[in-house]
């Protein structure tokens, strides 16, 4: 009887300090959590920028292009857009 009392009370205590330390935890997680995801944004977000209306000027020109010069440059351009890749060549 001497030990059940004995375990019941270091169960109890050490479940009152995992309950008295979780909110602790949590601010560190939560603060950890935010710098990693921080950098991350940082490093990701380098390649990922907005240039606004002006960077869709081009379209307008490529749509008013005519078969053979939309042609050209595709095979112009294909290198750097889609890897070298053209959906008509690739079959």
């Amino acid at each position: 009887m001497n030990t059940q009392v004995i375990k019941s009370i270091v169960i109890g205590a050490l479940l009152g300090a995992l309950i008295f330390a979780i909110p602790f935890m949590a601010i560190k997680l939560f603060f950890f959590l935010l710098v990693v995801g921080l950098v991350f944004k940082l490093i990701r977000g380098r390649g990922r920028r907005y240039y606004g209306p002006a960077g869709w000027a081009y379209a307008d020109k490529i749509r008013q292009m005519s078969d053979d010069e939309y042609q050209q440059f595709k095979n112009r351009y294909s290198r750097y857009c889609w890897g070298g890749q053209d959906s008509e060549t690739s079959k």
